[in-house]
């Protein structure tokens, strides 16, 4: 009997404890806040570009111009020799704002232009590379 008393008052105690916590009151049916939208992508971006023939080979003499976005303006000549696996010569372009597309067009002499869209993102201590190939003019 002893034993049923000290349950009972251990669990008339228990189920007090609760009451004397004070509690936090809060607004009903109030409002969840949505998720924050992403960042936008910071630091600027390089891309580096080649003007290539079919064969894949660097064109001696071809032109890379920006001619729509940032930058946009008169041709350059891409440095030669050129390679992507000399990791040397083509056109790095930097400074790019990141996500905002950059319309190029490669030039040769002998060879149709062609106009590429790319979308440049920062990749830190690094860069993107991206080739254009064009086709000899018929």
């Amino acid at each position: 009997m002893k034993l049923a008393v000290a349950i009972l008052v251990i669990v008339a105690l228990g189920g007090c404890s609760s009451e004397s916590v004070p509690r936090i009151p809060t607004a009903p049916g109030s409002p969840v806040a949505a998720p924050a939208p992403p960042a936008p992508p910071t630091g600027s971006a390089l891309l580096w570009v080649m003007v290539i023939g079919e064969s894949g080979a660097c064109i001696d003499g071809a032109t890379i111009q920006i001619v729509r976005a940032e930058g946009a303006g008169e041709p350059i000549p891409q440095r030669t020799p050129c390679g992507a696996w000399d990791y040397d010569g083509g056109l790095l372009l930097t400074d790019l704002t990141p996500g905002v597309e950059l319309t190029l067009r490669g030039a040769a002499s002998g060879y149709a232009r062609r106009e590429m869209s790319f979308l440049p993102f920062p990749m830190p201590g690094s860069y993107q590379a991206v080739f254009i190939t064009l086709s000899k003019a018929q």
